[in-house]
C-alpha cells in the first residue's frame, strides 16, 4: 500500500527538517512524501536539500495571500498518488511504526476510511507554557471527536475526498478563521457516515510544540474561535443540526460561567466561551460557498500539480 504524508509549513526550517527526517526513518518505506512551504524565504528549502534527490520526496511553494495550512494540504492531496494520505504537521517526528501501523489498520478493514491517532507532548512545565496534546480513546463519540481531534497525525483513504471534498481553505492557521481545519474535515467525514477509528497507538511526538507563556495562551483561544467558526460555517450551509448541538453544548458551558459570577467567583471559562461565540458569528457571515474545495476541485488542482512533479519545486 502506497501511503502519500502530507506536510504543510511555515518557517519553520529545523522542525520540518526533523518531521520529514522521521518519515524516512520509519520501518514502513512504501510512501512518497510532500512538503508545501508558506514561508516568505528559502530557508525551508534549503533545510530540506538533502532530501530533494529521493524520488519520494516532492516539494512545493504555496505563497497564496490570506491562505493558510488548510490550502497547502489541499496540495498536498491533490499532488499525491497514494491509496492512503497521512497528514501530519511540521513540528512533530513520527515514531518508527507510525505508518507500517496506519497500513496495518487500513489493510485490516476496507470499509475503514479514517483514522486518528495520538499527539504526545514530551515532558514540560504547564506553569510556564503549553504543548498541544491528543489521545484518542475508545468511546470517544462522533460528535465530540471533531472537537478533540489532532490534524497533526490523521490518515484517510484517498478516495474519501471523492465524497466529501478537500479542506475548507477559510478554516486553519493561517485562514480567516484561525484553526480547526482538522475539526471541520473530521466533522464531514462523520456526518457523511464513513467509519473511522480512534488508534492510540499510532503516535507522533510535538518535538517542537511547547507554547511559552502568553503564545500558549492564544493558541488555546485561537482553537476556541475556530471551533466555533466551524460550527457557523455548517450552519450556515443548512447543517441546522450542526448549529443545535453547537448552542445546546454552549448553553451548557455558559450556564456554568455565570453561575460562577452569580456566586462571585471568577467567572472560568468567560475568554473561551467569547472566543467560540465571536467564532461563530464569523464563520456563519462568511460566504458558504467560498474556501470549499470538492473532490473534482482536487482532482483538476492534481493534474495541474502532477504535471510539474519532475521540477523540484512549483509556484502556484
Amino acid at each position: 500500500m502506497l501511503v502519500s504524508v502530507v506536510i504543510p509549513t511555515k518557517s519553520r526550517p529545523q522542525a520540518v527538517y526533523d518531521a520529514v527526517r522521521s518519515v524516512f526513518l520509519g520501518e514502513y518505506q512504501n510512501f512518497e512524501l510532500f512538503v508545501i512551504d508558506q514561508s516568505p524565504d528559502d530557508s525551508t528549502r534549503d533545510a530540506l536539500a538533502t532530501f530533494m534527490s529521493d524520488p519520494r520526496f516532492s516539494y512545493f511553494v504555496n505563497r497564496r495571500r490570506g491562505y493558510g495550512a488548510a490550502s497547502s494540504r489541499n496540495v498536498g492531496i491533490a499532488a499525491s498518488s497514494g491509496e492512503v494520505i497521512a497528514v501530519i504537521d511540521d513540528d512533530v517526528e513520527v515514531k518508527p511504526d507510525w505508518m507500517g501501523r496506519i497500513v496495518a489498520e487500513f489493510s485490516a478493514d476496507p470499509k475503514l476510511m479514517f483514522i486518528t491517532g495520538t499527539l504526545l507532548a514530551p515532558p514540560y512545565d504547564p506553569d510556564k507554557g503549553f504543548t498541544p496534546a491528543f489521545t484518542p480513546y475508545v468511546g470517544l463519540s462522533n460528535w465530540l471527536l471533531p472537537w478533540r481531534v489532532s490534524g497533526a497525525n490523521i490518515s484517510m483513504r484517498r478516495k474519501l475526498f471523492d465524497q466529501i471534498g478537500g479542506y475548507d481553505e477559510f478554516c486553519g492557521p493561517g485562514s480567516r478563521l484561525r484553526a480547526s481545519d482538522d475539526g471541520d474535515i473530521t466533522f464531514r467525514m462523520m456526518r457523511s457516515g464513513a467509519k473511522w477509528k480512534p488508534c492510540p497507538d499510532i503516535v507522533v511526538v510535538h518535538t517542537h510544540g511547547f507554547r511559552p507563556g502568553k503564545v500558549g495562551r492564544d493558541l488555546q483561544l485561537r482553537y476556541e474561535y475556530g471551533n466555533g467558526g466551524l460550527f457557523g460555517r455548517f450552519t450556515r450551509r443548512g447543517d441546522i443540526v450542526a448549529g443545535l448541538f453547537f448552542f445546546a453544548r454552549e448553553l451548557r458551558k455558559d450556564g456554568l460561567v455565570g453561575l460562577n459570577l452569580i456566586r462571585g467567583r471568577r467567572p472560568s471559562g468567560f475568554a473561551a466561551m467569547s472566543m467560540r461565540l465571536r467564532g461563530f458569528w464569523h464563520g456563519f457571515w462568511l460566504s458558504p460557498k467560498e474556501g470549499f474545495v470538492s473532490g473534482p476541485d482536487l482532482r483538476r488542482l492534481g493534474k495541474k500539480l502532477k504535471r510539474s512533479l519532475k521540477e523540484a519545486k512549483a509556484d502556484i
